[in-house]
């Protein structure tokens, strides 16, 4: 079978390209004819028994809608309420075509069930087959199979003005890789972007470095360390090849304090490297309960938390993660 993918943003460090590699691959070692492009032809598309579309909100890929014939739709969370309030007027104006040509689609695939939720969502009673796909499954993941003595405790917080609420369950990790006596090193891998929530991960980390007490309860202000590791944090946008290996290797703990992501692939990248891991359910592809052997922390009311839940939330975790 003759399966072209379209993908108008084909970078290599691109999210939504790198999952239609992964696809492809995939497809390729089933026997089919793979190919990609970020713009086709009438022929081009008319000569493919399937077409694969990436992303959204793009005239190029509303023309292969209208061209091609077995369209499989993959929006990566284009979809995602929060994203659709991000330029909500453009893609207010532009909505009515997107939902035609989306709804001409013999299927659109989510990356998640909330995803698939939507999804359904946005396009309402005419929505065409919604898919699920494992984009997990392309990565060398152990869950649940550290050899290390892994603790796991629910430490509720104090929200809002509404009194409380468990917002978090967080995991005390005690012997992943060694973390420097000194100082812990926290990446951010990505570009940056709005939603990327990139401001509050800083707060967190200035508000942590500048006091050298733990609380390990909130309430009764108890540590079990006099003194508090010094937070070091790296904002890396573009690294490739050998440089990648070196940024990797400095790093202890990634954060994703993402607002909306269309899969979190470095979280993938993390986690098969063996590298603890702090993200929220802005990323709810990685919130289905498995904490990946104690190395994944998954921030829940983090999304819609207002601007100092969230600062709070990410400096619980960095303290928990810790320890």
């Amino acid at each position: 079978m003759k399966i072209l993918h379209i993908c108008a943003g084909w970078q290599k460090w691109n999210g939504a390209a790198n999952i239609a590699r992964m696809i492809m691959d995939g497809q390729h070692r089933e026997g089919h004819e793979v190919s990609f492009a970020t713009w086709a032809k009438v022929r081009e598309l008319r000569a493919a028994d399937e077409v694969w579309i990436h992303c959204g909100w793009l005239p190029c890929l509303w023309w292969a809608v209208l061209c091609g014939q077995n369209v499989h739709w993959m929006p990566e969370a284009c979809y995602d309420p929060v994203r659709l309030k991000y330029h909500g007027w453009k893609k207010w104006l532009a909505g009515p075509i997107e939902r035609f040509f989306l709804r001409r689609c013999a299927k659109i695939v989510a990356t998640c069930e909330a995803e698939k939720a939507w999804i359904k969502r946005y396009l309402g009673k005419k929505c065409p087959p919604v898919e699920v796909t494992d984009i997990k499954r392309f990565f060398k993941l152990k869950g649940g199979e550290a050899k290390e003595n892994w603790r796991r405790g629910i430490l509720p917080r104090q929200m809002g003005e509404q009194g409380a609420t468990s917002v978090a369950t967080l995991t005390r990790l005690e012997a992943a890789s060694p973390i420097d006596s000194r100082a812990i090193h926290l990446l951010y891998l990505g570009r940056c972007h709005p939603l990327k929530g990139l401001e509050y991960l800083e707060a967190a980390v200035a508000e942590l470095n500048s006091n050298p007490v733990n609380p390990v309860n909130p309430v009764q202000k108890t540590s079990t360390r006099s003194t508090w590791l010094k937070t070091e944090f790296r904002i890396v946008s573009n690294a490739f090849g050998e440089e990648l290996e070196k940024v990797w290797a400095w790093c202890d703990v990634l954060v994703l304090p993402t607002l909306s992501e269309n899969f979190g692939l470095v979280v993938a990248e993390a986690l098969e490297r063996g590298k603890r891991v702090i993200t929220t359910d802005g990323a709810p592809a990685w919130g289905g309960g498995n904490d990946y052997g104690g190395r994944l922390i998954y921030l829940k009311g983090y999304r819609d938390g207002t601007d100092e839940e969230r600062v709070e939330l990410l400096k619980m975790a960095i303290e928990r993660i810790c320890e």
